[in-house]
């Protein structure tokens, strides 16, 4: 199973090369761009609340629902990523497309409930399914550098969101609120469904797969219940769910925490738009960076610094859009970099599933972080939020400083 790229492949480099490319890269990122347009949802929410004639607060649910059937797609969705790659993939665009339409037609009817529906799960859902479709494919075709293979869908799932920005800065004059996510829907549906079709593991990687099915007690091997009993798994679920907690007391709230400090709607725009670079950027330079370390697992230290840090900075208000850049690029170098420290501890037979698994803390983090902030936010300002991330991040930190002790590789 570790040597997934056969001699073969490897003597044809040019060969190897567009199977790479066109196998791997091309698909991962055609999806990948789709479904990260789920962090853009802080520019539709306002939108939607004054149509439907709902508090925001009450429409801001549908992301955190979203963010959890994320996580729960991710972590029960695993097997069919292990078994048949394209299967995953069209399931995965199923749901995240009926979800678009879903929620057109719920802002239409002004019923939150269908908004919940369609964004909150089946589009949550669809979008854990694609976002864990591509990882261990790419892992596979570049196993020398696990960690940046991992990061490219990773990395354009982090851009989507930027991309969506984008997208409805263009359409907002053409197209409104009742309109937009049915155009969504038809933008995405056609490069995904390629993707889709392209897609594939290495022949050997499938072969490997194949001869160890068939080995008696094969099935055996892993299960969940055996999984969620080792200490070191629970220390890296709760890295994730921290980090990601974190990171959604932010995100989702760009828009307003800018707004309150008196940012412009042109520099808040920049800022939202610069955020989903830097969510991908950092996703990529983190991994990069976990790399080139001894012991990859000291990334995850290192950006709980930088994130610790930069939320002691946010005390000074103008401050705020520095801060969403910055924990932007470290939520997303969380994401980037815990499959291929999962993979150094566990190997590679089971990862999709294990990486499935500890993205449910994603799910947890979305009910979490998102609407925990909401009400600290009300209640205390901004400062009581970045004192509460600030305890956070140093504690998630105690907590890696354990995982890194006990750490495989």
């Amino acid at each position: 199973m570790n040597d997934a790229i056969s001699y073969w492949e490897k003597k044809h480099s040019s060969i190897l090369v567009r199977k790479r490319i066109f196998n791997g890269v091309l698909p991962a990122v055609l999806m990948a761009l789709a479904v990260g347009q789920i962090y853009a949802f802080t520019i539709f929410s306002e939108r939607i609340a004054e149509y439907i004639g709902r508090p925001q607060a009450k429409v801001q649910f549908a992301f955190s629902l979203g963010i959890f059937f994320l996580g729960m797609g991710a972590a029960f969705f695993g097997k069919i990523v292990e078994k048949n790659i394209r299967l995953s993939a069209f399931v995965g665009i199923a749901l995240f497309i009926s979800g678009l339409c879903v929620t057109g037609i719920g802002i239409n009817m002004k019923s939150l409930l269908l908004v919940d529906l369609g964004y909150g799960f089946l589009l949550g859902l669809g979008t854990g399914v694609i976002y864990i479709t591509p990882v261990k494919t790419l892992m596979l075709w570049f196993q020398e550098h696990k960690a940046i293979a991992a990061a490219i869908p990773i990395i354009s799932f982090g851009l989507g969101s930027s991309l969506c920005t984008l997208i409805d800065k263009a359409l907002k004059n053409s197209f409104d609120i009742t309109k937009i996510f049915f155009v969504l829907a038809a933008i995405y549906v056609l490069p995904m469904l390629l993707g889709a079709v392209l897609i594939l593991k290495p022949a050997a990687a499938v072969r490997a797969q194949h001869k160890l099915d068939a080995l008696p007690g094969a099935q055996s091997g892993f299960t969940y219940g055996r999984l969620l009993s080792n200490g070191w798994f629970l220390r890296a679920w709760l890295f994730m769910f921290l980090n990601i907690s974190c990171g959604l007391s932010l995100i989702p709230l760009s828009k307003q925490l800018m707004g309150k400090v008196g940012y412009e709607e042109a520099l808040i725009t920049l800022v939202i738009t610069g955020c989903g670079l830097m969510n991908g950027g950092g996703r990529l330079i983190f991994a990069w960076w976990s790399d080139k370390l001894a012991r990859r697992i000291n990334i995850l230290l290192i950006l709980l610094a930088i994130s610790l840090g930069v939320m002691l900075l946010s005390f000074w208000p103008m401050a705020i859009g520095i801060t969403l850049l910055v924990i932007n690029a470290c939520y997303g170098a969380g994401f980037s970099t815990i499959p291929a420290v999962l993979a150094d501890h566990f190997g590679m037979d089971n990862i999709s599933k294990i990486h499935g698994a500890v993205l449910s803390a994603w799910g947890f983090a979305g009910l979490v972080g998102n609407q925990v902030s909401l009400r600290v936010e009300a209640k205390w300002g901004l400062n009581g939020v970045i004192v509460m991330l600030a305890f956070f991040y140093a504690l998630n930190m105690l907590n890696v400083l354990t995982l890194r002790k006990n750490a495989k590789a």
